[in-house]
């Protein structure tokens, strides 16, 4: 249903969006131009589709190392100076089979909501690991059995209660205040995670902090992931096994 709604949706926007990028052409002062960017509602599109597991996705090997390394500068400038970052990479760490793009987004996704939990400063730490998940899965977000590449993004900020922890990953399901969410994002981490062959998991404890754990599926061979595009400014090291404590 959710990727029907998505389709339809996006049939009426390609004549809106087509009309809006004729504007942008003609419009030159800066107010209109950022009026013009409001009305473009292709963004929620590629949420809802997530969310269904039917966005288009171009998988390809990914050194998430790298990644992490590279957004630095960008999730600083995101989430705000009153926010330490903490990076710990796992050295050889294998390549993912993931959507280069859209990994960042949901990197970025993460921690803006990480930010958003610690509303008077914090440290948001993120952290990269192989591992190698053995059970099987007791909750449909949870990864299936199998070898898998984990980034990880934990914050030190309010925690999630058990009943919105039931409910984190129902589309539009937000406990924000009103215009500060959509109640999207976790949902399309999830249907990201789940398309690219992984899971998530979540350990959270009220009044201590959250730790959102994204599986996703390792590039077969032996190949492991290249070198930074540019150096963290903690250097990497080994990380914890991903925990699975209880989430209550």
């Amino acid at each position: 249903m959710t990727s029907g709604v998505a389709h339809d949706f996006n049939n009426l926007l390609t004549v809106i969006v087509g009309n809006i990028e004729f504007l942008e052409r003609v419009v030159t002062d800066e107010r209109s131009t950022r009026r013009l960017d409001l009305m473009r509602g292709a963004n929620l599109t590629a949420q809802l589709l997530a969310f269904s597991r039917r966005q288009r996705l171009v998988p390809t090997p990914v050194g998430l190392n790298a990644t992490v390394a590279w957004m630095r500068d960008l999730l600083q400038s995101s989430i705000g100076g009153a926010i330490q970052i903490e990076i710990t990479l796992q050295d050889g760490l294998w390549q993912a089979l993931v959507d280069a793009t859209r990994i960042e987004l949901v990197i970025l996704n993460l921690a803006i909501n990480a930010r958003d939990a610690m509303a008077v400063g914090g440290r948001l730490t993120i952290e990269t690991a192989n591992v190698t998940v053995t059970g099987a899965p007791t909750q449909p977000e949870q990864p299936n059995p199998g070898e898998h590449v984990m980034i990880s993004v934990s914050d030190t900020g309010t925690g999630m209660p058990h009943e919105v922890l039931a409910r984190v990953f129902e589309p539009y399901f937000t406990t924000k205040e009103t215009g500060k969410g959509s109640g999207l994002g976790l949902a399309q981490v999830y249907g990201f995670a789940k398309q690219s062959g992984g899971g998530i998991r979540i350990d959270t404890v009220p009044g201590e902090g959250t730790s959102i754990k994204v599986d996703l599926a390792r590039v077969e061979g032996p190949r492991t992931a290249g070198p930074s595009r540019r150096r963290p400014s903690i250097a990497p090291g080994p990380t914890r096994p991903a925990a699975r404590r209880p989430c209550s």
